[in-house]
């Protein structure tokens, strides 16, 4: 017998479908196949899938539209995100708790992704490593902060644990407008910035080298290098 704890197959199938959104594989406004042949396609029941669906539909993921079909939400990551983020807005002085946050998760997620991530993985983080190193080396700041905020989740997808995903995805926006305001005054090609690109390019290397505990350090080291620069803009 299975374990009791064990999740049901409809809670694992939109745990499934999930990380499967939220990591871009079905885009916003997308039409999901027909239960019929998914259910086929993934080898469970049609009742097992249409269960799953309907938890998606109920955390916004998805939209099922009488006669035409299952689509993915426009907006996925943006129902979740929004409670964070009007905290945020009410409590700016908030920034240094969510860095101590983040210090604690993304820490933790290039450890685990450093040990568990697969070739899928490491080839969709050294994409978002050689966005993120051109977008710092550019102009373009809504451009670095989506390639900021990509490369961390990456890194937290990488981790295979759904939890470290779930998290990193409801903190989206947020983590968006942390990232804006981190860099707001980051001028191009400064050493700031280039201090920034050496981060990354630390952190993602020792990912790819299956080096855990260097990987907790290189992420550590950015965050700390993050804090400074907060600490030091609230002092000026």
């Amino acid at each position: 017998m299975k374990h009791a704890l064990a999740a049901r197959l409809p809670d694992q199938l939109a745990s499934r479908l999930e990380r499967a959104i939220l990591a871009g594989e079905h885009r916003p406004g997308e039409r999901l196949p027909p239960e019929r042949d998914w259910a086929a396609r993934l080898g469970v029941s049609r009742a097992a899938l249409r269960e799953a669906l309907g938890q998606l539909a109920e955390r916004g993921l998805v939209l099922r539209r009488h006669g035409a079909g299952t689509f993915v939400s426009d907006q996925p990551d943006a129902r979740r995100a929004d409670a964070w983020t009007q905290l945020l807005q009410r409590q700016p002085l908030m920034q240094a708790d969510l860095l101590e946050f983040r210090d604690m998760l993304e820490a933790r997620c290039a450890e685990l992704a450093a040990e568990r991530a697969d070739e899928t993985d490491l080839a969709r983080l050294a994409a978002c490593h050689e966005a993120v190193a051109a977008a710092y080396a550019g102009r373009d700041r809504p451009a670095q902060v989506r390639a900021d905020v990509a490369f961390h989740r990456a890194i937290a997808d990488a981790a295979r644990n759904p939890v470290f995903s779930y998290l990193v995805a409801t903190l989206l926006a947020l983590l968006h407008e942390h990232v804006h305001i981190s860099i707001a005054d980051l001028a191009p090609d400064s050493a700031e910035a280039r201090a920034l690109a050496a981060q990354h390019e630390a952190l993602w290397r020792r990912i790819e080298a299956r080096d855990p505990a260097g990987a907790a350090q290189a992420a550590r080291r950015h965050i700390d290098f993050v804090r400074q620069r907060w600490q030091r803009a609230l002092e000026d």
